[in-house]
């Protein structure tokens, strides 16, 4: 019996006979899913066409594998011409007719003719645009457009696609689909998981007004959604905008396809309402699960309904549960209190490297899941930020209350609680050993750590380097790299004050009442055992002295400039004697002292004199004694109030002690701990110094603080790569910082995508030069640039060019085996383009206006998707 020409779309279930498209299209209308009418022209009538033709499909599909590039194109050329001119086998045409007819809502009824190859929307590969797809065209336009579908097989792109995908695979046999064009109002497409990240709690939407047409072939950038989803069954929970202006739509007539212009009140609003995005997520979210696995749908509403045009399995992108950056949410407010508003390049560095190190690492030896995918810093316009929603998810799975991760990190409560395991009895139990171990190591080593990193300051005095060799200081920076991470205790001891700060946080609002924080507050004040605390009383005592002694007290009062000589002013006064101690104990602390770059206070004692000369000129300070006895009253006030209202339970007492003790020793060592961090940061800071003096001698860098515009893997080769151009480098990151210092940014980032568009408004080009795109496919990349805006410069792109389009034309795939990724223009993350170039495994970023024109040949540049930033190399 011989295989059915024509087939009704419902009936179309043989993928051999059908192709991927129309059997898709088939399971869809089986499972229930709104599909409109249509028919299917099978591949029986192209093998009749070619074998009519004299052409055997299989044997020409195998000799193009085996031919040179201008055989091959003599080959598909006359295949293609047998397939245009073969006449139609007899009563085929009346068939069709009469098929269009029963389908056709009116005599003036357009049609999509879509292809439907059989190796098209197939799980090991997509196809997606490859094949031709003809939209708008009338009755007596079908049968041509049959034929251009059937072309499209021997085009040498998909010769291209095909044998990167499978070698020499089986030929290809097309199918076509028809239907009846719907008057869409809006179209275009969705993913069921994210595009690049494969993030299966969130659904991803492309929409344009009118046709999608233009959207899925990369020619117009559309409105961008994510809807995220949460719970069992998924539900729509927030969404993600990233709106366009939108000039055009394309509109299907009775003369075929127009462009229209949009009203311009119309024209700036989102395509989809929010009711829209939430049905849409949910039907895709409905045909993943009918299908079970993630699918790319092409849809379109029109004035009734929501219609599916197209199913597809994704193919190039792996499923994943773990949060990406991009969901969580970050927070300034603990970097702001240590770290000044702008930190240097290297100051970033350290931070990054130290938060990796020292903070994240521990988690994973407590057993705690990190995710690859988070990091605990994102910088921001200069600005560091710390994931709280990664903390959240760490202190959840030990079992902590989040609820005081707020409390002890500063900024605003997490909007978003993602969903959290906590670990297992028996992995709890290990990580409380793990815990326990630790903090006793931190009692047995904390006070002789500090003592070490004092003896580091005194060791590694300015005056004590200056004869140091580069290749001496780059050793004497590798041991202070290696002596720390073998003496870092932070994550331990913050953890003690956590814990205490979290069991006192359980028990005391029962026992005490509402005030609970303000009298937990208050005992904890003057004991005496917090070293930063002290500075107070210290200052005090320079003041109370400063005003008993004559010379000294004329000099504050005087208008003397405190940054000329003060020690030859104060010479021989017990002030100058207590002042440089109070120096030498506090020195080398700073504002925003967690940044290398950030002057000490022994840099600058001039900035402790004018606070002294302020309260010694205000005759108002409290003396020495005066603190102490009004913090004892405090603490001791408190402790007795936090008694009486224990009454008679004696047990309340007992457990509170011990915390509160915990507390107290716990607190002062965290205080201790930074305190002697900034011996070591400090030193840190003088052999880095020392390398830029070097670097200015040997005429690499300008200035001895250009050290500090470096990152750490830069710094630590500054002296190997002496033919970089470090100087323009330094320079570019300078004014780059000048820039930065102009914006505004939030201090708490919940839509990291939003922020960058609001503060950047256009995605583009961003300060400092750097280019800024959408990510459509996920890596890194560094190349020098390829401007490709026809074929005539396909000659020109050679292995490894950063290949730079107006657009991402699915017909590129040729270039794809040889760039080593991709720039658009303009496009899409559900782009035909964007799925193939995921496909070949291309990073690639879209949306980057201009960049045909910004970039220069040649030019050296980085791509990273993690950022969505091109940035230029500088060799």
């Amino acid at each position: 019996m011989s295989d059915p020409q024509i087939l009704l779309l419902e009936k179309s279930r043989d993928p051999r006979l059908v192709g991927g498209k129309a059997a898709g299209l088939a399971a869809l209308i089986a499972a229930g899913f709104p599909v409109p009418r249509g028919l299917c022209i099978t591949t029986a009538v192209y093998r009749l066409c070619l074998e009519t033709g004299g052409i055997d499909g299989t044997a020409a599909w195998k000799q193009l594998h085996q031919s040179s590039e201008e055989q091959r194109a003599l080959q598909q050329g006359r295949v293609r011409d047998v397939l245009s001119t073969q006449p139609w086998a007899p009563g085929f045409q009346s068939e069709v007719d009469r098929h269009l007819a029963a389908l056709a809502c009116n005599p003036l009824t357009g049609w999509a003719v879509r292809s439907s190859a059989t190796n098209e929307d197939a799980a090991e590969g997509s196809a997606a645009g490859l094949y031709r797809t003809t939209l708008g065209v009338s009755s007596s336009e079908v049968l041509a457009a049959i034929r251009d579908c059937w072309i499209s097989v021997w085009d040498e792109r998909m010769f291209q696609y095909s044998r990167r995908s499978g070698g020499e695979s089986a030929c290809p046999e097309m199918a076509v689909v028809i239907q009846p064009m719907l008057e869409a109002k809006i179209a275009g497409v969705a993913y069921s998981i994210h595009p690049v990240t494969g993030r299966t709690s969130q659904v991803a939407i492309n929409a344009v007004f009118g046709l999608a047409s233009l959207l899925v072939s990369g020619n117009v950038t559309p409105d961008q959604y994510v809807v995220e989803m949460a719970g069992e069954p998924l539900q729509p929970l927030r969404i993600h905008r990233r709106l366009v202006p939108k000039r055009q739509r394309l509109v299907a007539t009775a003369n075929g396809l127009q462009a229209e212009t949009i009203p311009s009140a119309d024209q700036e609003q989102s395509s989809l309402s929010d009711g829209q995005l939430f049905d849409l997520a949910l039907l895709a979210k409905q045909i993943e699960a009918a299908f079970r696995h993630p699918i790319d749908l092409e849809w379109a509403w029109d004035a009734q309904r929501l219609w599916i045009l197209q199913s597809r399995p994704i193919t190039a992108v792996r499923p994943s549960h773990a949060l990406t950056n991009d969901e969580c949410e970050w927070t300034r407010a603990n970097f702001k209190e240590t770290m000044p508003e702008l930190p240097s390049p290297l100051g970033l560095s350290y931070l990054e490297q130290f938060m990796d190190a020292y903070m994240i690492a521990p988690y994973r030896r407590l057993g705690c899941t990190v995710p690859e995918t988070l990091s605990s810093v994102r910088v921001f316009h200069g600005r560091p930020y710390l994931n709280v929603t990664l903390f959240y998810s760490l202190v959840v799975q030990l079992y902590g209350n989040p609820a005081f991760l707020t409390e002890q990190m500063g900024g605003e409560p997490l909007a978003f609680t993602p969903p959290v395991r906590p670990m297992g009895p028996l992995a709890l139990i290990r990580a409380g050993l793990v815990m326990m171990r630790e903090w006793r190591k931190v009692r047995r080593q904390a006070s002789a750590n500090f003592s070490a990193m004092k003896e580091l300051d005194e060791n590694y005095r300015a005056d004590r380097i200056q004869h140091l060799s580069l290749p001496e200081v780059t050793e004497t920076l590798d041991y202070l790299r290696r002596w720390l991470h073998d003496h870092e205790l932070t994550f331990w001891i913050l953890g003690g004050v956590a814990q205490s700060l979290q069991a006192l946080g359980t028990i005391l609002p029962g026992w005490l009442g509402r005030d609970w924080r303000e009298l937990l507050n208050a005992s904890l004040q003057g004991q005496g055992t917090v070293i930063s605390a002290q500075q107070i009383v210290r200052l005090a005592e320079l003041v109370e002295v400063a005003k008993n002694e004559a010379v000294v007290q004329r000099w504050f009062l005087s208008e003397s400039e405190l940054e000329k000589d003060y020690r030859k002013a104060l010479a021989g006064t017990s002030f100058l004697t207590l002042f440089e101690r109070y120096v030498a104990d506090y020195g080398h602390r700073g504002v925003g002292e967690s940044d290398v770059m950030s002057p000490r206070m022994a840099d600058q004692p001039e900035a402790i004199l004018t606070v002294l000369r302020t309260q010694v000129r205000s005759g108002e300070t409290a003396s020495v004694k005066e603190i102490v006895s009004r913090q004892t009253q405090r603490r001791e006030a408190a402790l007795a109030e936090i008694t009486k209202r224990f009454g008679r339970w004696r047990h309340r007492r007992l457990i509170f002690g011990w915390w509160y003790r915990r507390l107290c020793r716990f607190c002062a060592l965290r205080e201790a701990n930074r305190h002697h961090l900034m011996y070591y940061s400090t030193v840190v800071r003088r052999l880095l110094l020392r390398v830029g003096d070097l670097m200015v001698d040997q005429g690499t860098l300008t200035q001895r603080e250009d050290v500090f515009f470096l990152t750490l893997g830069e710094s630590s080769v500054l002296g190997q790569e002496s033919a970089r151009d470090w100087r323009t480098l330094v320079q570019d990151r300078r004014e780059e910082r000048s820039r930065q210092e102009t914006l505004l940014v939030p201090d708490t980032i919940r839509n990291w995508a939003e922020i960058c568009d609001q503060t950047s408004r256009s995605i583009g080009v961003t300060t400092g030069g750097e280019l800024r795109g959408i990510v459509v496919s996920a890596g890194m990349a560094r190349g020098p640039v390829r401007i490709v805006r026809s074929t005539a410069d396909w000659k020109g792109v050679r292995r490894g060019d950063i290949v730079v389009v107006p657009v991402i034309d699915p017909g590129m795939v040729p270039l794809f085996g040889l760039a080593a990724g991709l720039i658009a223009e303009m496009g899409g993350t559900l782009s035909h383009g964007a799925i193939i170039a995921r496909e070949y495994g291309l990073p690639v970023l879209v949306n980057v206006p201009h960049a045909t024109s910004l970039l220069r040949e040649d030019e050296q540049v980085h791509i990273a998707s993690a950022t969505g930033t091109i940035r230029r190399v500088i060799s």
